[in-house]
């Protein structure tokens, strides 16, 4: 099963690269609207959302054990194992900004907000995960 999961999540991880590519095309950017205020709810809500989730899986589920992430496990277990989901998450990110910020010909604010807000999700995520390290290091088990 080990295997699956490495596939799987090698393939969420180039998949988020490709469609933050093409979501700075043109016929993609037409109806949307992202802006500083968006970039600063995700950059201060994402952060919040990790502790929230992370919080809830210790408290919540009773999973007093936390286990280090992998590239070999589900990422899509939030309440029994939120540090493999948090790190999967942010990889998505970081490779949806990577994507966004390798389309050249999308130029405007609109194209320029939209990376941000790739961008504020990603850093916002790497902080939380930053700060339920630093919180719940006693949980977490090799």
């Amino acid at each position: 099963m080990k295997y699956v999961w490495f596939i799987v999540n090698t393939l969420l991880v180039t998949l988020a690269l490709w469609d933050g590519y093409g979501s700075l095309a043109p016929e993609k950017l037409r109806r949307t609207n992202p802006d500083a205020v968006l970039c600063a709810i995700l950059f201060v809500g994402v952060p919040l959302f990790a502790l929230g989730a992370v919080g809830f899986s210790v408290k919540g589920c009773k999973c007093e054990r936390l286990s280090r992430p992998s590239w070999g496990r589900n990422p899509f277990n939030w309440w029994f194992d939120p540090l493999q989901s948090l790190f999967i998450t942010s990889c998505v990110m970081a490779a949806m900004a990577i994507g966004s910020a390798v389309r050249h010909p999308a130029l405007g604010t609109v194209a320029f907000w939209t990376f941000g807000v790739y961008s504020c999700s990603a850093v916002g995520l790497f902080i939380g995960q930053i700060l339920v390290y630093r919180i719940y290091r006693t949980n977490i088990i090799p």
